[in-house]
């Protein structure tokens, strides 16, 4: 198979950060980043047509808009939903990629695998951090190209070249409209066959101890949705994805406190929630799996602190006890087909062939084998977040 005949899947990452508002490049930085995208989607379906895009934005915290599809018009209409704000996130949305790409990887064969990024910032530095992540982009075989565009500044420079430079990807500067015009179209050519080295077959067999450098942090929750939070109005969507209650089962603690968000699959959990995943997962003790999309994410070390003895108060420890505390009540064999629920925790119904427990404080429903996942997990109700005894 030609290098014309492989498909590709590519990301594309767009610097959204306060810098892209400036307006040395007419009418504004931002502007020109939206036809250097449009220019390169354009060009890329029309050299083939089966390719497929993906666009994930670096502002404030990286966010996916699209995921890969060759839809020309769904690609470009979602830059009208762009939002400027923060600072660049260019390390985490390159982290957020390259797992992206992974789990392409695992499904089909055959393809090429690029990452396009475009930014004017000057505040990226060539960290340790950022090595490690691009040196695993180069072992797994993905090209990153770089488009970068402003006032030149050597340092900054070099670090989008460097990116380029170690996966066999292009680089590009341009410090006018002029040179910049463009650059959507010549970043578009297809990409050579590249064969990817032992780290590959590591990933596709999953023994990924490096793939901890990859792992995303939670977000946290912005200004307004703290606000909301506070003002109780509370949505399914805002309670804890893992236990299913807006107080933390651990510490007692409200979800505007302590609420974090998958920047993949936009699930909510609480971190202390998160922190107890992480502890049981086969990666750092930090690093777990997103229970719902299988992202790889990670949980500030500080997190981890809660586990470690009489961190709370016996005080408190008495108030969680007695307010939040359940017992789970086997389910009669001829009451089971009854019940109209279906389990709190797989979502699946139930059988009269099936063990099936009640919480006594919230009436939620469990198979036997995911009650015993959950105490396992959380040893809380998923549902009602309350501490189960025996």
């Amino acid at each position: 198979m030609g290098p014309s005949e492989r498909i590709e899947d590519t990301v594309i990452i767009l610097d959204a950060s306060r810098s892209m508002m400036r307006t040395d490049f007419e009418p504004s930085r931002i502007e020109v980043a939206f036809e250097i995208i449009k220019l390169f989607i354009q060009t890329k379906f029309s050299l083939d047509p089966k390719d497929r895009i993906s666009l994930l934005i670096a502002g404030e915290a990286p966010k996916r808009l699209v995921s890969f599809t060759h839809d020309e018009d769904q690609l470009i209409n979602s830059l009208e939903k762009i939002e400027i704000k923060g600072k660049s996130t260019l390390h985490e949305a390159l982290s957020f990629a390259i797992q992206m790409l992974i789990a392409e990887m695992r499904k089909v064969g055959g393809k090429l695998f690029r990452i396009f990024i475009i930014s004017a910032t000057n505040s990226l530095e060539f960290s340790e951090d950022l090595k490690k992540i691009v040196k695993i982009a180069q072992g797994l075989g993905i090209f990153i190209d770089t488009c970068k565009f402003g006032k030149i500044n050597n340092n900054n420079k070099t670090t989008f070249k460097q990116m380029a430079m170690l996966t066999d990807g292009e680089f590009g500067f341009f410090n006018n409209n002029k040179a910049i015009i463009n650059a959507g179209k010549s970043f578009a050519s297809k990409k050579t066959i590249k064969q990817p080295n032992e780290f590959y077959s590591q990933v596709k067999k999953d023994r990924t101890p490096l793939l901890n450098e990859v792992a995303l942090s939670l977000r946290r929750p912005s200004l307004g949705e703290i606000q909301l939070l506070m003002s109780g109005k509370i949505t399914e969507n805002q309670k804890c994805a893992i236990c299913y209650s807006i107080k933390a089962p651990l510490t007692g603690a409200d979800f505007f406190s302590e609420g974090r968000t998958c920047p993949s699959c936009e699930r909510t959990m609480h971190i202390s929630c998160a922190a107890q995943w992480a502890k049981k997962s086969e990666f750092k003790e930090n690093v777990f799996r997103c229970p719902f999309c299988f992202f790889l994410l990670k949980v500030p070390q500080s997190a981890l602190s809660l586990f470690e003895v009489n961190k709370m108060s016996s005080k408190r420890v008495k108030i969680i006890e007695d307010e939040k505390t359940t017992e789970m009540i086997q389910v009669p064999v001829q009451e089971i087909s009854a019940i109209e629920a279906s389990c709190s925790y797989c979502r699946n119904i139930f059988s009269n062939t099936d063990k099936v427990f009640t919480c006594q404080k919230c009436n939620s429903y469990y198979h036997e084998h995911c009650l015993d996942k959950m105490i396992t997990q959380i040893q809380a109700c998923r549902y009602c977040g309350s501490q189960i005894i025996s």
